[in-house]
């Protein structure tokens, strides 16, 4: 990326998981007393955080050519949840074992938040491992004797995630 291109007040990605927001701008950021750059940013760094399902801002500062050279793209303010959102879903999609992954295959991937979706009961655990996950909002602990099925909604992780296994053939 451009120095040019890099501005106080905006996102950038390396489009791997590293999210960075400049903060600010000039001599006082370097990062120690021996840089003789005087064009430097301080930035928010944050990280995908899966436990909390949000970012962990992390500040400090650097040049803006080092910045330029670890930026790859911009990401628009407004596309920040998103660009999260795909980020959780890739890395839990990863760490699916190949049972998640044959559960999560079976559904549609047009589902929206809404959709209700009724599940025969010998999915019963493996909807609740995906629960635990947070990619399905709620399912029953128990099931009573009689039960054959139960209903189940996916969170947006849980969607989004479902566009990955969908989305590939191979763990990503």
């Amino acid at each position: 990326m451009k120095k040019a291109e890099i501005g106080v007040g905006r996102f950038y990605t390396d489009n791997k998981n590293g999210l960075r927001e400049v903060i600010a701008e000039g001599a006082q950021y370097k990062a120690y007393d021996g840089v003789t750059d005087d064009d430097c940013l301080r930035y928010s760094a944050h990280s995908v955080n899966l436990l909390h399902s949000r970012l962990d801002p992390d500040e400090t500062n650097m040049t803006r050519t080092s910045f330029a050279a670890w930026a790859v793209s911009e990401v628009p303010a407004d596309a920040i949840g998103k660009w999260h959102l795909e980020r959780s879903a890739r890395l839990i999609t990863k760490k699916l074992t190949g049972p998640q992954r044959a559960f999560l295959g079976a559904f549609d991937r047009d589902l929206t938040p809404t959709s209700l979706i009724e599940v025969h009961r010998e999915e019963h655990r493996m909807a609740k491992v995906c629960r635990d996950k947070t990619l399905i909002k709620s399912v029953p602990d128990r099931l009573k004797a009689g039960e054959h099925s139960f209903e189940l909604e996916f969170t947006p992780l849980g969607l989004a995630v479902l566009e990955q296994v969908h989305g590939c053939s191979e763990p990503v």
